[in-house]
């Protein structure tokens, strides 16, 4: 994505920065990784109308299971029916507004605590206690207010747009990046959820962030990756992708299982892979597992991760599977530690009266290209 000057001059004061060419440009300020006014306009202009990942197709299985989560304050609720149809609704009774489903589980309908109106696993309906006397009041047109969802790889995307882009066109990157990796195949063996104190961006820039790894990782894999490596490609839309070579996340970089089945022929042990799509979805990979994360926004200064590892099933049925999962588990999590402490540093370093942008280096390229796309989206609102 090129950056035009008409596009430039169209962007608000603070973004001229970062819209610069990479050997120009700097980082930016400071409050708008803290302003909630900024926090207000992002919900409207980025997460009110993106295809956003929620999870794994396997995490709501079987008929009846559902789960729920928050989104910008939104309460949302994704279930599959009877039939086996995946489907999203905002957890919002049509009534007085109460969640009528909380955490996850198994059910055949959904009741509202407060007045109990019952719904069923396609969001219609079915039950309203004393309300035949309510003049007018039509039961068949009363139901959880539905939203789009679909699914690519084994995960599953919702928006609240009436009138999104095609979600094949919005994953264009992955598609046709990633699609090789058959991510269908594989299953969650774990997932690690954990609330940051920092802004939902800096997650976001964190995980493009090359620049970083050999000076924070320095205890887990950051001698096992050379930053020179890594030539991002950039796509629309903010996206970028990059095969590049890398031990497997495990303390001694050695894999427990081998290549997986999709990379037969393709690659060796050294294989990595990242990419990005906006605005909340990162792809970790390594020859035998995926480190994907999902990043969300709880409040201008505090977001919620969620680390999931899975392995291609050929390697659900060896023994070792438990210990690998947990070996796996105490490394990311020391990584993660290890993130939390400079990304919380970087929010505290926002509301400094000391701090001014800086140049961006040459390895932030792909934190620049999404950067730019965020200004782009955000000019209209600021």
């Amino acid at each position: 994505m090129t950056v035009t000057d008409s596009a430039i001059e169209k962007s608000t004061p603070f973004a001229r920065g970062a819209q610069a060419p990479l050997t120009q440009a700097s980082h930016l300020p400071g409050y708008v990784y803290s302003s909630p006014e900024i926090y207000a306009a992002e919900k409207e202009a980025i997460f009110m109308k993106d295809w956003l990942c929620v999870g794994r197709v396997e995490e709501v299985e079987n008929p009846g299971d559902y789960t729920t989560l928050r989104i910008t304050d939104e309460p949302v609720v994704v279930a599959r029916n009877a039939a086996g149809e995946l489907h999203a609704f905002a957890n919002v009774c049509a009534h007085r507004g109460v969640e009528v489903a909380a955490g996850s589980g198994n059910t055949k309908e959904f009741s509202c605590p407060y007045h109990g109106w019952l719904y069923d696993l396609d969001g219609k309906l079915v039950g309203a206690p004393y309300m035949k006397e309510a003049e007018g009041f039509d039961p068949t047109n009363c139901r959880l207010k539905p939203l789009q969802l679909g699914t690519w790889a084994g995960w599953i995307f919702i928006t609240f747009n009436a009138a999104p882009l095609p979600l094949e066109e919005h994953l264009d990157p992955f598609i046709r990046e990633c699609s090789f990796l058959k991510m269908e195949d594989a299953r969650v063996v774990d997932k690690v959820v954990m609330d940051l104190e920092c802004n939902w961006k800096f997650a976001v820039e964190n995980s493009l962030d090359i620049y970083h790894v050999q000076a924070v990782h320095q205890a887990t894999f950051g001698n096992f990756v050379n930053p020179e490596g890594f030539n991002f490609d950039l796509w629309d839309r903010g996206a970028s992708t990059v095969v590049y070579k890398a031990a497997p996340h495990t303390p001694d970089g050695k894999p427990f299982f081998g290549v997986m089945n999709s990379l037969a022929g393709k690659s060796d042990e050294s294989f990595g892979v990242t990419g990005y799509v906006a605005p909340n979805m990162h792809l970790f990979g390594r020859c035998e597992n995926f480190r994907p994360a999902v990043h969300w926004p709880l409040s201008p200064t505090r977001t919620r991760l969620v680390y999931y590892n899975l392995f291609p099933k050929e390697f659900l049925d060896r023994p070792n599977l438990e210990v690998a999962r947990e070996t796996y588990r105490n490394y990311y999590m020391q990584a993660i530690v290890e993130d939390e402490a400079m990304i919380e540093s970087l929010q505290r370093g926002m509301s400094s009266r000391a701090y001014q942008p800086g140049r961006m280096s040459t390895l932030e390229v792909a934190i620049h290209h999404a950067i730019n796309y965020y200004v782009e989206r955000m000019a209209a609102y600021l």
